[in-house]
């Protein structure tokens, strides 16, 4: 693809940047459900019958492209 079509190719760094942003951010929100979880606290964000894992998943692809908006 050319660059006149408007799409750019993520740097190697990009990618490694985001990919180490999800990671902490899932551990976060993973940590944040469990804990919700076991002291039988509602997760305002989670579906009915939602996992865990499944919960900390969609927060952390919900926050992370906003470290790399570009204004």
């Amino acid at each position: 693809m050319s660059a006149a079509s408007g799409n750019k190719q993520q740097s190697f760094g990009e990618r490694l940047q985001f990919r180490l942003l999800v990671g902490l951010a899932f551990s976060w929100f993973f940590i944040g459900a469990v804990w919700c979880r076991l002291t039988f606290q509602s997760m305002e964000h989670a579906a009915p019958g939602e996992s865990c894992f499944q919960t900390a998943k969609k927060a952390a692809y919900g926050v992370v492209p906003y470290a790399f908006m570009r204004v």
